[in-house]
């Protein structure tokens, strides 16, 4: 009886113990390994080192970063590896915030639970930060390229600036910055700085948006209309002595941390090649900023479009591009001094457009300068054509690169800054083109969330019944800004909504954006007073620039049509189908009826002028609105209508 009780239990352990092995889950034979190399080996946050996959079947494996559970959200896989095979990122490769972990994964997994091999990364190398604790976070664009003369080279200028709003706005990013070549001026910047202003304005994102000019915003034209073109349309840090010196270069502080963003441009030449870019007066304002603000416990980015020939990121000894900045120039060497004189500093350029994957993205020369970022394009990333040792543009091949639009979205953290390098058009990050960058802010005291006004009028406002009179605008039910109804916010935001439509050549000054924001926040607000208050703050504001560009166009009507009408337009906006009838003058001197309107030049860039039927009309004419009269000459010895300007012709 003993010995069958005996062979019993037996069995039953037997049948436990099978069914206990079969309930639980078969542990992956896989093993990633991660060696760390370089410098910063013992570093949190730096990637560069070789990562190998052994132990697997025969087959091809993904690898990503991971939390504890899944793939990061947003990324691109690190590499593609079949088994014993290794992947090693390179020197300042970034590990992301969030990370914890590497997995394999084939068949399209994504689980941590199901990869075939886990990494678990030590602590002392994951990123102390997630991205919930950054301070601050951008977007860093360069070369957008609008074009209005279609060039195939920028035919998906549009589109992919579009797209790189639409990125910047399901990141809310706190602003954006641009590294030069905002437009590509085949025909004269002006009217693409307009369609640039339109598609930002017609965009979601309510950040700022900070420019910095490239050698494209000096291609045609005298360079004196051209750098006041540029700061007109962008708004530049908005002091009136700035615009009024016409220097189109100017430094920004973000007010939480007190991080300065200091923008150079290019001042003398379309190829930056052929000789000095940089006056005397900006490499003494620029040395000067440097010393004033190294030491003072702030990151300190540079942003300047041209890159030097042979030197750091996006070209360094291998010389792709044709047109850097020459090394041989007496402001070239100087700027470089400075550089290396001031090594924690971080320059981002932009201008070669060079594809991310390529890894030309960051440099310091090997520890003798400054820390270096090289952007791609957002509007046609190039591609190495090694035959002839040289970069072709993507967008002019058809439709296969016209999702491939490229630059960062930026982490700002206590004592780092990571540089996510992406895909625009997809909001997918390419992990090889993620840097690391170590910050010398070690601390901060937050302030405000919002950077400094920087548009170019700063009038204080008195909310009192005549300033509303004043400004066109029917007053709140109070002075004091009480009782406040959702209907009145409504209908402000609804006459806000119009100003901003009409008034989007200052979509990039923050007077603007303001509004903008203000628009879409003030719906929500439970203190309705509150938020109506500061909604007309941001109204006044911009209204006050409809004051600023109204001017008379004059036309001489030597066709001796019986009616003169003014078709208006801009990218945006016209003034109907048929135009405006405008008012009888007098007669000139020759004895032709001379025919007046007025407009706003920010509204509209362009006319025709027409008989009423459009049966006959002129050619379409450029309006500038730096006179405030504007007199049209319809000169029938001339080759074709001009304007000719007059400050006081009646």
């Amino acid at each position: 009886m003993k010995a069958l009780l005996k062979t019993a239990v037996a069995v039953l352990t037997l049948i436990l113990l099978i069914s206990c092995a079969v309930s639980l889950p078969v542990s992956s034979a896989g093993k990633l390994s991660y060696e760390f190399k370089g410098d910063e080996k013992n570093k949190a946050g730096f990637a560069e080192g070789k990562i190998t996959l052994s132990g697997v079947p025969s087959g091809k494996y993904k690898l990503y970063w991971a939390d504890d559970e899944k793939a990061l959200d947003g990324f691109y896989e690190i590499a593609e590896l079949k088994a014993n095979g290794s992947f090693s990122f390179k020197d300042h490769n970034a590990i992301p915030a969030d990370a914890t972990k590497i997995i394999a994964c084939e068949n399209g997994g994504k689980l941590v639970k199901t990869a075939a091999a886990v990494y678990n990364i030590p602590k002392n190398k994951q990123l102390k930060y997630k991205s919930k604790d950054k301070n601050y976070s951008f977007m860093n664009y360069s070369d957008i390229h609008i074009d209005e003369a279609k060039n195939k080279y920028y035919q998906y200028s549009e589109l992919h600036f579009k797209k790189a709003l639409e990125t910047a706005s399901k990141r809310n990013a706190d602003f954006i910055i641009t590294a030069g070549d905002n437009v590509t001026n085949a025909e004269g910047p002006a009217l693409e700085f307009n369609k640039y202003q339109e598609i930002l304005s017609d965009s979601d994102y309510t950040g700022y948006v900070y420019e910095g000019s490239g050698n494209h915003e000096l291609r045609k034209g005298t360079k004196k209309e051209l750098l006041k073109t540029f700061i007109s349309a962008t708004g530049l840090d908005g002091k009136e002595s700035t615009i009024n010196k016409n220097k189109p270069y100017y430094a920004v502080t973000e007010p939480k941390t007190g991080d300065l963003f200091i923008f150079m441009a290019l001042e003398f030449m379309y190829s930056p090649n052929e000789g000095d870019e940089f006056s005397k007066e900006q490499l003494d304002w620029f040395e000067n900023l440097l010393k004033e603000n190294y030491t003072k416990n702030k990151n300190i980015y540079l942003i300047q479009h041209a890159l030097i020939k042979g030197y750091g990121a996006g070209d360094d000894e291998d010389n792709y591009y044709t047109v850097p900045l020459n090394p041989q120039f007496k402001s070239t060497v100087r700027f470089r001094n400075i550089l290396e004189k001031y090594p924690k500093i971080t320059w981002i350029s932009g201008h070669t457009h060079i594809a991310l994957k390529y890894g030309y993205n960051y440099s310091n020369m090997n520890d003798t300068s400054c820390n270096m970022i090289h952007d791609s394009s957002v509007c046609c990333p190039t591609i190495l054509n090694e035959s002839s040792h040289s970069l072709s543009y993507t967008a002019a091949s058809d439709e296969e690169y016209k999702d491939f639009t490229e630059g960062y979205y930026v982490q700002v953290f206590d004592d780092a800054s990571v540089y996510y390098g992406e895909n625009l058009y997809h909001d997918k990050i390419y992990p090889s083109a993620c840097y690391i960058i170590e910050g010398t802010r070690t601390s901060y005291k937050p302030k405000n969330n919002l950077f400094e006004s920087t548009s170019t009028a700063k009038a204080d406002f008195n909310y009192d019944i005549a300033s509303f009179a004043l400004m066109n605008i029917e007053a709140p039910k109070s002075v004091s800004f009480k009782n406040i109804s959702s209907n009145d916010i409504s209908e402000l935001c609804k006459k806000s909504e119009r100003l901003l439509s009409d008034m989007y050549s200052f979509s990039s000054y923050n007077d603007y954006t303001d509004l903008k924001k203000a628009v879409k926040s003030a719906p929500k607000e439970k203190d309705k007073d509150k938020a109506y208050k500061k909604l007309c703050e941001a109204y006044l504001k911009v209204l006050k620039y409809t004051n600023d560009g109204n001017i008379t166009i004059y036309f001489t009507n030597t066709n001796e049509w019986k009616n003169v009408y003014a078709k208006l337009f801009s990218s945006k906006l016209n003034n109907g189908k048929n135009g405006e009838k405008m008012t009888y003058v007098k007669k000139d001197i020759d004895g032709y009826k001379v025919y007046k309107i007025e407009l706003n030049s920010h509204k509209y860039n362009q006319v025709i002028f027409t008989d009423g039927t459009n049966e006959e009309t002129t050619e379409l004419q450029t309006i500038s609105g730096k006179d405030k009269k504007l007199y049209y000459l319809n000169n029938n010895d001339a080759f074709a209508p001009y304007f000719v300007y007059v400050r006081d012709y009646e």
